[in-house]
């Protein structure tokens, strides 16, 4: 029988998983037909710019979501309609700056990142077209931020996580029907369109929610000086998730980019319920260590790990008997991914298996020793990739990302032991 505590997490988590779910199964079903249109270096080339306009989103964000988050949702308790726009309207015009800056950077660069960094021409185009979607990216993120704060949560998962790979799995469809070329820059196109569609779709939804049309004033310096720590914290944790792939493109091969990212993304499956369930967990840790109530606490994150770590190791056996058949979807090409989708998945066993150390660690007061931890992770992912891309190619990434993990992960486990008493293993030693 579920605890109180743990019942109430898996309810609020029902919603957002489902959200989750369909967006990885849609996206997992275009990446299929993306490796079966383009071949590897087609999807390589479309796995890495996406990576790239992924931390350049980040970046350009200044880690002011997080913070607007926190602002907003004291706003919005306290019904401050002025305090709301202005930090939503603040939130648009520093970010879209930022974002205008990057992008006019990356553009005037990316033939000579295509040239000398990655040694591929053709990475030229859908690289300047991948970089000027990250404007709309910024823009749907500030809103999102918004979004969480009025409680809507799965609509914000919405944002981040499902809708622009539904529309790019439309277009890629009706494209295919009628018959049109399907090629790197025709998908890179349809990426893009289907940024400003989810932009439209949130601008939209955000009128429905916030009516209000009191006066604006600019919190622009207000959100630079408190959102820095915030930005670290984001960066830290985009770069963990996309420089092994951009590494592998700089130190090895597209092809090898394709390779790696198919494999991560089939090993990624299981990590969206930890990612869920420590969203739900965040605010009930908190008040539980406030509380004193250390012992529910740890009954209550071992029981979620214990869960956890039977949805990773089902498909880790899996991906061992069939691995090669599986990844055979994306074409027969693929396969030889295989040991990078078993190194990869082990690397995931022990991050589910850790449970939620790291957010133990910031909901305690703590948060220094996990920035720290992931710090050190990030050090030890980009100096093992450094040496083992050019001996073993993607396979080195995998190895690399996979020792980074686990140090990462058991470090936090013992200290989160030490330092707040609770065991997220589901088992105490």
């Amino acid at each position: 029988m579920l605890d109180e505590h743990t019942l109430e997490v898996v309810k609020q988590s029902a919603p957002s998983i489902l959200v989750k779910v369909l967006g990885m199964l849609i996206a997992l079903l275009v990446s299929i037909a993306l490796g079966r249109l383009l071949g590897a270096q087609g999807l390589g080339i479309i796995n890495l710019t996406s990576k790239i306009s992924s931390i350049l989103v980040i970046l350009a964000l200044l880690g002011t979501p997080q913070l607007l988050i926190k602002e907003l949702a004291i706003a919005v308790n306290d019904k401050n309609w002025q305090e709301i726009k202005s930090l939503i309207k603040s939130g648009l015009i520093l970010n879209s700056i930022s974002a205008l800056l990057l992008i006019t950077l990356f553009v005037i660069l990316a033939p000579w990142i295509s040239r000398y960094i990655f040694y591929n021409k053709a990475i030229t185009v859908p690289l300047v077209i991948a970089v000027c979607a990250v404007l709309f990216q910024v823009i749907s993120r500030v809103y999102a931020s918004g979004i969480i704060a009025y409680k809507k949560i799965w609509q914000s998962n919405l944002v981040n996580e499902g809708l622009s790979i539904v529309v790019v799995g439309l277009l890629l469809g009706v494209w295919y029907v009628l018959g049109f070329t399907i090629d790197v820059i025709r998908v890179a196109i349809f990426y893009f369109v289907g940024r400003v569609i989810v932009t439209t779709y949130v601008v939209m939804y955000w009128s429905t929610l916030f009516k209000s049309k009191t006066k604006f004033h600019n919190k622009s310096r207000e959100l630079i000086k408190k959102s820095f720590p915030f930005l670290m914290v984001s960066a830290t944790a985009i770069i963990a998730a996309n420089i092994d792939s951009v590494m592998v493109g700089w130190l090895s091969s597209v092809e090898e980019v394709a390779y790696y990212t198919v494999a991560s993304r089939i090993a990624l499956l299981t990590i969206f319920f930890l990612q869920v369930t420590n969203a739900a967990l965040s605010p009930k840790l908190a008040t539980l260590y406030k509380a004193g109530k250390v012992k529910e606490m740890n009954e209550m994150v071992q029981r979620v790990t214990s869960g956890l770590l039977v949805v990773a190791i089902l498909p880790l056996i899996v991906f061992i008997f069939f691995g090669e058949s599986i990844l055979g979807l994306w074409g027969a090409e693929f396969s030889s991914g295989y040991w990078l989708l078993i190194v990869l998945s082990l690397g995931q066993l022990v991050n589910i298996g850790t449970g939620s150390a790291g957010l133990i660690l910031v909901m305690t007061g703590f948060e220094k020793i996990q920035a720290n931890i992931s710090f050190i992770a990030i050090g030890i992912n980009l100096l093992v990739n450094f040496i083992l891309i050019g001996n073993f190619g993607a396979l080195g990434a995998a190895i690399a990302t996979a020792i980074a993990l686990s140090f990462e992960n058991i470090s936090k486990v013992i200290y989160a032991k030490k330092k707040t008493g609770v065991m997220t293993l589901p088992f105490n030693f």
